[in-house]
């Protein structure tokens, strides 16, 4: 990407473009630069991979906007299907590699936000991952895994299926702490899941320990229950699996 391809959009009709910078953090289906200009700056994302779920880059761009409504995602200027980019402003912010009491409480703030968005989308099926995996994945260890995880899902249907709009990758690179603010990039994977997925992702990707995840659970719900802490450990489990088998099936393209 050169600056000269981004002078067509008019967002930098007034604006002249300082600096393109190639991000240090890069996700694995985006390739992401810093828009440097005279007014502002801008975050680019040239999208690499094609996703291995159905949900469409449309429907990313509405929960983006929703989510930017909420004010924890940044607005979108720029959508270019046919060169597979978007343009979006580029948020202030840090990334944590792990949470104190403190993080925890504002991240759960703005999970909540999330999780309180109104979507019309069909629910998201984890089972329907795992079953495509099955097809393609076909080495002892990703057998094993499919197998405990579609045992698992059938242990948590015990359980109410709590339906909320999911971000469904909170790795820490796609959360950013911002003085007492916390807001989310990258929402291509976004869906409606049980609100568990997410608390799980957070637990498994900072490495919570028990009193950790007690605090999480206890800043989102005030209460905490014995269900609650079960279905968490259920989801960890779905989650990390999950995390693994899409790895291996994204080096397998």
């Amino acid at each position: 990407m050169k600056i000269r391809d981004l002078k067509k959009y008019s967002l930098f009709k007034n604006k002249k473009i300082i600096k393109l910078e190639k991000l240090e953090n890069q996700g694995l289906c985006n390739t992401t630069y810093k828009i440097q200009t005279t007014k502002k700056n801008y975050l680019l994302r040239v999208f690499k991979y094609t996703h291995l779920n159905t949900h469409s880059r449309i429907n990313e761009l509405k929960i983006q906007n929703k989510a930017y409504k909420k004010n924890i995602a940044a607005k979108i200027h720029i959508y270019d299907d046919e060169k597979s980019l978007m343009i979006c402003d580029f948020l202030k912010g840090n990334h944590k590699k792990e949470l104190k009491t403190k993080n925890i409480k504002i991240l759960v703030k703005s999970i909540k936000k999330l999780h309180n968005i109104k979507s019309n989308n069909k629910i998201y099926k984890l089972k329907d991952d795992f079953k495509n995996y099955r097809k393609s994945l076909k080495d002892s260890e990703s057998k094993q895994l499919i197998k405990s995880s579609l045992n698992e899902l059938k242990k948590i249907k015990k359980y109410k299926f709590e339906k909320v709009l999911s971000h469904h990758d909170l790795n820490k690179n796609n959360i950013l702490f911002y003085k007492r603010k916390v807001k989310f990039i990258d929402w291509e994977f976004a869906c409606v899941n049980d609100r568990f997925f997410d608390l799980a992702n957070i637990c498994f990707e900072f490495n919570l320990n028990e009193k950790q995840e007690r605090k999480l659970l206890k800043e989102y719900f005030k209460k905490v229950k014995k269900s609650d802490i079960n279905k968490l450990i259920s989801y960890k489990l779905l989650y990390e699996n999950l995390w693994i088998l899409w790895f291996k099936a994204l080096k397998k393209r």
